[in-house]
């Protein structure tokens, strides 16, 4: 949503009010600010140094000198009643994505040329209404803490509106469950033809080290229209009828050695599979900008791989009742005892058509970064990946995209947990998808609080 002049002043206008309506002495209330930006400029050679907008995919590659602006502010209500509840509302400014991805966010003039700003969290969590968790309900992030910070990869995002309970104890063990709807990534018409929404449980245990999430789906009408000028449109004009149920699996394994030969470090060992709607982008996820925008070799990758399309994030949802998925990633970092630090992601994604087409794609990324003395650090990022489509009568593609990124980069640490960084990026792209190589250099502030 956009927020217009007058309802961001009554935003900030009910910010500055302090409550007033406390039960009783022993109550207590409180405000959170939190929120996240990256601001930065990259520009390519290949493009006579312009601005470079998505020049790779950081997913796979590496996110490091690919990455464009982005920005979230947070702010939070709490209060503690005297009962022993806790109540916490929640609301998130961010980029409106789904309008703003062609666009610079952060641009020089504060108005809608550069993107759109809405809302993107607004809910509320307590504390008390059950024995134990926390029972939420509202628009929210959701299973985005499952999540590779090196590529941007949300390997799980249930987020949406809905309702569900948190960390609850049964048989020992945490639990959680949800009710989540999810729209048209590009946005609905109440009376439209968009009028549609999928609907999704979540199940999810915590057994320690080993985390288990499953999620089923159903999506009324499942039908995906184009823009109205691409071929998609053309083959399709009344729009491609595609599933309308399925399920996804995800299991999370927690290490904290690095593959077993060490423990001055980490490791996350991922597996997932779907079926349906639980398959190709929707595997671990709702119907999100963000999904929409996961690594291609996509179920029905002609959609995603021909430019005249023309059917937007809406191809999210053109998945097949008999498509299955299987996706499988590991990743963690190694710390040596000099300050250098060793970051890894091993990914890959293998998708088994209804009508016959497979299609995969797999990638691996490093980022080792050396202290340099003082505030500064050198930041260097490899990445590799390679894709692969083939068609159900033997014919198909194949390519591979790789990328090496140097970043001296100025950092401060706030002793309070952010540090917030300066970047200066290089970044050299080659690869079989590219007429030739290219050289992208930029600046980028980063930082989260």
């Amino acid at each position: 949503m956009k927020l217009s002049k007058v309802s961001l002043a009554c935003l900030m206008a009910g910010l500055s009010v302090t409550g007033t309506n406390a039960i009783a002495s022993e109550n207590t209330q409180g405000f959170e600010f939190h929120g996240y930006f990256r601001a930065g400029a990259l520009f390519s050679k290949n493009n006579d140094w312009k601005r470079s907008n998505f020049p790779a995919t950081k997913e796979k590659l590496g996110r490091l000198g690919l990455e464009e602006s982005h920005f979230e502010l947070a702010l939070q209500k709490n209060f503690n009643t005297a009962d022993g509840k806790a109540i916490r509302i929640k609301s998130r400014l961010g980029a409106d994505n789904a309008q703003s991805g062609g666009k610079n966010q952060l641009g020089t003039a504060a108005d809608a040329a550069n993107g759109s700003v809405g809302l993107v969290e607004t809910f509320v969590e307590f504390d008390g209404v059950t024995e134990t968790g926390t029972v939420w309900g509202g628009k929210r992030f959701y299973g985005k803490d499952n999540y590779i910070f090196m590529t941007d990869f949300f390997y799980t995002d249930m987020s949406g509106t809905g309702v569900g309970v948190e960390g609850i104890e049964l048989g020992g063990y945490k639990w959680d469950f949800a009710y989540i709807a999810s729209d048209d990534a590009e946005g609905f018409d109440y009376w439209g033809t968009s009028n549609n929404v999928m609907h999704a449980l979540h199940a999810g245990v915590n057994f320690g080290s080993f985390e288990l999430h499953a999620m089923g789906k159903y999506l009324p009408d499942n039908i995906v229209t184009g823009n109205g000028d691409g071929w998609f449109d053309q083959w399709n004009p009344e729009g491609a009828e595609y599933a309308t149920s399925g399920f996804d699996v995800t299991a999370i394994y927690h290490s904290d050695s690095v593959f077993g030969l060490s423990d001055k470090g980490f490791t996350k060992y991922i597996a997932q599979a779907g079926k349906g709607l639980g398959s190709g982008k929707l595997l671990g996820g709702t119907i999100t900008t963000y999904n929409a925008y996961k690594p291609a070799s996509d179920v029905q990758h002609w959609l995603i791989t021909d430019p005249n399309v023309g059917c937007g994030t809406a191809c999210i949802k053109a998945v097949n009742d008999g498509d299955t998925s299987a996706r499988a990633l590991i990743w963690g970092g190694y710390f040596f005892e000099n300050g250098v630090s060793v970051f890894h992601s091993i990914q890959g994604q293998y998708n088994d058509l209804e009508n016959g087409d497979v299609n995969s794609w797999a990638s691996a990324m490093v980022r080792p970064t050396f202290p340099l003395g003082g505030n500064w650090a050198l930041a260097t990022e490899a990445g590799y990946q390679y894709g692969d489509a083939t068609n159900k009568d033997g014919t198909g593609n194949s390519g591979y995209d790789y990328k090496l990124t140097v970043a001296p980069t100025i950092a401060v640490n706030s002793g309070f947990g952010p540090v917030p960084e300066i970047r200066f990026l290089a970044t050299y792209l080659d690869g079989s998808n590219r007429d030739k190589a290219d050289m992208i250099v930029g600046i980028q502030a980063d930082m989260w609080w």
